[in-house]
């Protein structure tokens, strides 16, 4: 019994984390408006960063969505701070399935 309640608690900690990682992947929400950029293969939005807590940023857009992401999708390397005007690229066939870099304006 007390190796069935171990087991358990191991793979309710691994789905915990699973759940976790998914939820702090970057995703438009409910943007109508997005900007395609013609044959580059991405579709693009435009947000100005609300909130930086560590590595993870917070955006809206000036139709009120949101977004947030983490430090590792900014390839450009410029030093992005509150208040900045950021262009954020996602695939044109796959909106939902995340961001795929981030550029300051």
């Amino acid at each position: 019994m007390f190796k069935k309640v171990i087991i358990l608690v191991v793979l309710s900690s691994i789905l915990i984390v699973l759940v976790l990682n998914r939820a702090h992947t970057a995703a438009p929400v409910n943007n109508t408006s997005p900007k395609s950029n013609g044959s580059s293969g991405y579709i693009t939005m435009e947000y100005k960063i609300s909130d930086i807590n560590g590595n993870q940023y917070y955006g809206k857009a000036d139709d009120g969505t949101g977004i947030y992401f983490s430090a590792k999708n900014i390839l450009s390397g410029d030093k992005i701070q509150v208040n900045d005007e950021v262009i954020c690229y996602f695939e044109k066939n796959n909106l939902g399935k995340g961001l795929v870099k981030v550029e300051k304006k």
